[in-house]
């Protein structure tokens, strides 16, 4: 059994909670006495021009970003691995790097460096993964790496998994988000540390496999608990989350459905949560018909508060969610809005009912998407959006009305795999905002966001 369950194996069954950081092809392999060093590599280049971004008045934006990873795989004795992915982001021409010699070595960070210990002590089936790892749960709804950022998201932590098999995985995750206490050099803290945020994972993953049909199952509470005398008071939040996705296999395509929901408790001074999500959706991929059709037709709900003016806090907080993959890639729902309850940090209405001056009146999205397969080496996708808010939009300072019509979106992206290492991407997004979006924005413009990207890995 311990040889069946080496460290390449148990890191592809932690896949289904953590995303390892294992290189997509081996660029080189040194062996090193007992040690197998694994490198490999990623350098994307993404260049972006915003025809008009809504609600800013900004147009005829042009700016390109980069990221460039190094992934390094130490495979030692005894089931222990260790990852660094040492990660470099940046804006072409920040700094007016094009204008002199370029002295800033300062944006070389480490995105990912971690142990892998594959059955610890003996024990069967269990891994351990200590140190600063990407985090992806399920479907990356409420915690994920957000892979379309350059930066991504990386959190410093340890997970415990146990592997049972076809029946599925059972994960612990404890992680730091942030802890920007005063320590001295020997770590001993020489002020009150706060904020002090702290991300607790229990979850237990499996597949349908065992029952005869395909698809997957998951079940998952997390707990989060900000301090910090900034937000008046110490927040307690947890969120239990249930998802299934049955797949059947018919004649003529695989049908898959997924239905998922959570709901939110705990409480943030005399305020107490109650926010909750669901989602339904249903979808087919077609393998046999020409250019390999997929459609998926799909409606997510996220609470809002109705009543800002409480002691409930109703809205639904999504704590680290990869929000572009769900709500739209031209990221006008989620980012800075009083729609959705993630605001970059995260923690936007943990510390208040309210973004911007207005209620948090959070979201729901009808949506259908249709992928493609035209050649081999192509495929091209189209996601519709149409969204409106689960309450009404109040403007706090005179308590108006805004209504709940928020817009509809269409995302198109284009792929190409020029070679096994380089995909290249074209993209275009556009978003055309209704009455409460410009009411918000004093904007009644279209957004218009095209994208090309060069994706290399090694």
């Amino acid at each position: 059994m311990r040889k069946a369950l080496k460290a390449a194996t148990l890191m592809g069954l932690a896949a289904a909670l953590i995303v390892p950081a294992a290189p997509s092809a081996k660029a080189a392999d040194m062996d090193m006495g007992s040690t197998k060093v694994t490198i490999g590599g990623q350098l994307r280049e993404r260049i972006e021009w915003w025809a008009q971004e809504v609600g800013t008045g900004k147009g005829a934006e042009l700016g390109a970003t980069y990221r460039a990873r190094l992934n390094i795989k130490a495979e030692l004795s005894d089931g222990v691995t260790a990852v660094f992915t040492p990660q470099a982001v940046g804006i072409w021409g920040e700094g007016g790097q094009g204008l002199g010699l370029d002295n800033d070595k300062s944006n070389v960070y480490m995105h990912e460096a971690y142990m892998l210990l594959s059955n610890p002590f003996g024990i069967d089936n269990v891994i351990v993964k200590l140190g600063r790892q990407e985090v992806n749960l399920g479907n990356q709804r409420l915690v994920g790496a957000v892979g379309w950022s350059q930066g991504g998201r990386s959190i410093d932590g340890i997970l415990v998994g146990y592997a049972a098999g076809d029946y599925g995985l059972a994960g612990f995750f404890y992680g730091k988000l942030k802890d920007d206490g005063s320590q001295d050099a020997w770590f001993r803290p020489t002020v009150e540390k706060e904020p002090d945020i702290d991300l607790y994972v229990a979850t237990w993953q499996g597949k349908f496999k065992p029952f005869g049909i395909g698809g997957t199952y998951e079940i998952t509470d997390i707990y989060v608990n900000p301090t910090s005398s900034a937000l008046g008071a110490d927040a307690d939040v947890n969120t239990i989350y249930g998802r299934v996705t049955p797949a059947f296999e018919l004649d003529v395509a695989k049908v898959k459905v997924n239905i998922e929901g959570a709901y939110q408790s705990g409480d943030y001074g005399n305020a107490d949560f109650g926010g909750y999500f669901f989602s339904v959706g249903a979808g087919a991929e077609f393998d046999q018909v020409a250019w390999a059709p997929s459609v998926f037709i799909g409606y997510d709900y996220y609470s809002g508060d109705d009543n800002p003016n409480d002691n409930d806090i109703d809205a639904f907080w999504s704590v680290l969610p990869t929000a572009h993959k769900w709500l739209g890639h031209a990221d006008t729902v989620w980012a800075n809005t009083p729609f959705y309850q993630f605001n970059g940090g995260g923690l936007v209405h943990v510390a208040s009912q309210q973004v911007n001056g207005y209620s948090v009146a959070g979201v729901k999205d009808l949506y259908f998407k249709i992928h493609t397969k035209p050649m081999d080496k192509v495929a091209l996708g189209l996601d519709l959006h149409y969204f409106t808010a689960a309450e009404d939009v109040i403007r706090l300072s005179d308590n108006k009305n805004l209504g709940d019509d928020i817009g509809w979106e269409a995302d198109l992206e284009l792929k190409y795999k020029y070679s096994k290492n380089l995909c290249l991407s074209l993209g275009y997004d556009y978003f055309d905002p209704d009455d409460a979006f410009k009411a918000i924005k004093g904007d009644d413009e279209q957004e218009h966001h095209v994208w090309a990207q060069a994706d290399l890995k090694f």
